[in-house]
């Protein structure tokens, strides 16, 4: 097993004290990847995302460095999709600049109610070098140890604040992980010898990232009921991103009744739509498009990003929103 260091590039500072911690208390150097230092990064003539992708898909224990630059970068939030996605054991850890009540931590992949620690914290530092014991073989020497701790946080105060991460604009790069297609990767810009590859409106695009890979996730993990695929693949069917709520609901689901009338499946969507509507919503996959003149939703729509990449649905997900359908028509699971 490694420990895979996932991080902003604008953290190196961070990543690099980390790494001198764990080579010091007794991990091996060739069981840490940390693409910020060459000496833990990627070998001469691999492509990046392809081998980041083996790196991922050979399950390493991944240390999350989390930070406000860290969900700026679209590259780190497909990372953390991916490596999500295949159950890595991880293990969470804060800058101190970081905001764990930020919509972009509480929103994302990892589930925020998971106990992580900052990185200054000593007493979690040390619990967490002996939870790195059950896989790797860490040293017996307590003084060594807490000498290396004491050095690590005196390190660490010293790190100044790092400056926002500069990009530029150019071609999207899409990696496919476990067949689930994550897509708009970019790599920040270092001033080494690293090429950058970026897309327009960054901001706009990262928070975006972060729900559709949840989305994707949610989907290959098989969290999503069977009405919820259905209306899916209603939705991928009719292509029709727009839904009623509200007053509008009845008008939706009578659409929804003749739909499954002409599909052959059973009620189970429009009985249960009001609640699946719902749903979608806490989820973030709608959003309401438009309002009674007294304020009240009317209509919903599929999030900008998912409208975005409905066509460009992986295959794979598509098989098992199909198994769904097959398993509510009427000659199978007949009302």
């Amino acid at each position: 097993m490694k420990i895979f260091i996932s991080h902003s590039s604008v953290d190196a500072a961070f990543g690099n004290t980390l790494v001198n911690l764990l080579t010091g208390v007794g991990i091996r150097d060739n069981e840490v990847i940390f693409t910020s230092n060459v000496a833990y990064g990627i070998p001469l003539g691999k492509s990046i995302f392809d081998w980041l992708k083996n790196q991922i898909k050979e399950k390493p224990y991944v240390i999350y460095l989390l930070s406000p630059s860290y969900y700026s970068s679209v590259a780190c939030l497909n990372e953390m999709g991916a490596a999500w996605i295949v159950e890595n054991d991880h293990t969470i850890v804060f800058t101190p600049d970081f905001k764990i009540n930020s919509p972009e931590f509480q929103n994302g992949a990892l589930d925020p109610r998971e106990i992580g620690f900052f990185i200054n914290n000593e007493e979690r530092l040390l619990s967490f070098i002996e939870l790195l014991r059950n896989s790797f073989d860490i040293s017996n020497n307590v003084v060594l140890i807490n000498q290396k701790v004491k050095e690590f946080l005196k390190n660490i105060s010293n790190i100044k604040p790092p400056e926002p991460t500069k990009v530029e604009t150019k071609s999207i790069v899409s990696y496919a992980e476990n067949s689930v297609v994550l897509t708009e990767a970019v790599v920040e810009i270092k001033p080494s010898t690293q090429s950058v590859v970026t897309i327009d409106t960054i901001e706009k695009e990262t928070k975006k990232s972060g729900y559709y890979t949840r989305f994707l996730s949610d989907i290959y993990e098989r969290k999503l009921s069977s009405e919820e695929l259905l209306l899916l693949h209603y939705i991928i069917d009719t292509a029709k991103v727009k839904l009623g709520t509200g007053w509008q609901e009845d008008s939706e689901i009578r659409n929804i009744v003749e739909w499954e009338e002409i599909r052959g499946l059973n009620s189970t969507l429009s009985r249960s739509y009001s609640a699946v509507i719902r749903r979608f919503g806490l989820r973030k996959y709608t959003e309401v498009s438009a309002y009674t003149g007294s304020g009240n939703p009317k209509e919903v729509c599929l999030s900008e990003d998912i409208q975005d990449r409905l066509l460009d649905f992986p295959q794979e997900l598509l098989t098992i929103i199909d198994e769904s359908v097959k398993s509510n028509l009427k000659d199978m699971n007949p009302f």
